[in-house]
């Protein structure tokens, strides 16, 4: 699949995304989230954050709160729509900026903190993409990945088998799933594992260490299951075969 088309389709669900990002900033995510990023930074140190695949600007806004210069990036019409009628609303001075996240238009050793959630599993070239951020990142700078193995819903039958059966838990439990089916009989794509993905059946982080560290980052670290105080129930229910993981990396 080519950036374009998928740019197209994060465009197309932008509008339940977005709402999903308001639910969560109602929530106890915020807090939840910037304990979870900036714990490892010095209290009081105003970092230079790039936010990469933004959204609609969940990470932009809450990190933005806390007194740090946050700039979202996102390749998405749709979501920049959203990410800038967000942040406005939310009265912090952040940028956010078309760009594609594989060719970064900014110039080498900007950034202390690059984050991006749920957004490499989309990525069509982690080597080139890595290097770029790594461009940007000062030296010391931090690189902090979350994302899950979604592709396994797709391409590893267990798991797609558990994902159908989590499915309708979460509906017959909770009324719905994210998207607002509301059938528990309906779990999208039942019957076969269609297109596959281009991850496969590949194993992150794993995958993503050994780029990371073939490129040159040091100090890399992961915790394969952080989703004990970032999701809610509802959440854990539904996602639970695909736990999200987190990489910290330094320049």
């Amino acid at each position: 699949m080519d950036q374009e088309r998928i740019n197209s389709e994060w465009s197309e669900s932008s509008e339940n995304y977005d709402n999903i990002i308001q639910a969560e900033l109602r929530s106890f995510r915020p807090a939840a989230w910037q304990k979870q990023i900036l714990s490892r930074f010095d209290s009081g140190r105003m970092l230079r954050i790039l936010d990469i695949g933004c959204g609609p600007g969940f990470f932009t806004i809450i990190l933005s709160e806390k007194g740090h210069e946050v700039t979202g990036i996102d390749g998405a019409y749709g979501m920049l729509e959203k990410a800038r009628r967000n942040v406005a609303a939310s009265g912090y001075a952040s940028e956010i900026v078309e760009m594609d996240a594989n060719n970064l238009k900014f110039e080498d050793n900007k950034f202390d903190l690059i984050v991006s959630r749920n957004v490499t599993h989309t990525i069509q070239d982690h080597v080139k993409a890595y290097s770029e951020w790594k461009r940007v990142l000062k030296e010391g700078g931090v690189l902090l990945i979350y994302d899950a193995n979604w592709h396994h819903i797709e391409t590893v039958p267990e798991v797609r088998k558990r994902y159908i059966r989590d499915w309708k838990k979460c509906v017959s439990v909770y009324g719905s799933d994210f998207n607002g089916n509301t059938d528990p009989e309906g779990a999208p794509h039942m019957d076969d594992i269609e297109g596959g993905h281009p991850l496969g059946d590949i194993v992150r982080p794993d995958y993503d260490i050994g780029i990371l560290k073939a490129i040159g980052f040091k100090k890399i670290e992961y915790k394969r299951d952080i989703i004990s105080s970032l999701w809610d129930e509802k959440e854990k229910t539904l996602y639970g075969c695909t736990p999200m993981f987190e990489i910290s990396a330094i320049k």
